[in-house]
């Protein structure tokens, strides 16, 4: 009978053991990483589009910095040089621009005293075209005097 007092005893000890104790378990803890998991992955990727938005915004703006440049170096000449100017440009800060390239148009207007000038730049970012342009009317006796 001892015996069985004995693992009857046995028995309660290991039953008060495995009772079930209040906390995570490794499936609730596998769920929590998971879902820890896919919030940082989305983080990351607003943080890389972001960057990307940022690095396309200051590559416009630095187009548009050297086309108003540009334009207004061409205004400052004398009318009857505009002619002459080519159909390309170079700038230094174009080399911030990745494969950037100037252009430079100069178009007859309406009337001989009338010209059409359009100035661009053109650069590739992550393999996509973009450009940038200004356009203006100049004449011979100046901006915006017909």
């Amino acid at each position: 009978m001892k015996m069985i007092k004995g693992e009857i005893r046995l028995r309660r000890r290991t039953a008060k053991r495995t009772k079930p104790r209040p906390g995570f378990g490794i499936l609730e803890a596998m769920v929590a990483v998971t879902i820890l998991a896919i919030m940082l992955l989305t983080l990351i990727s607003v943080f890389l589009y972001g960057y990307g938005a940022v690095a396309r915004a200051r590559q416009a703006a630095l187009a548009t910095q050297i086309v108003q440049e540009k334009m207004e170096a061409v205004r400052s000449l004398p009318f009857d040089s505009i002619a002459g100017l080519g159909t390309s440009f170079s700038d230094n800060d174009l080399t911030g621009l990745p494969g950037g390239t100037g252009i430079l148009a100069v178009e007859a207007g309406p009337g001989n005293d009338i010209k059409k000038v359009t100035i661009g730049v053109r650069w590739t970012y992550r393999g996509a075209a973009c450009n940038k342009t200004l356009v203006t009317y100049m004449t011979r006796k100046g901006i915006n005097r017909i």
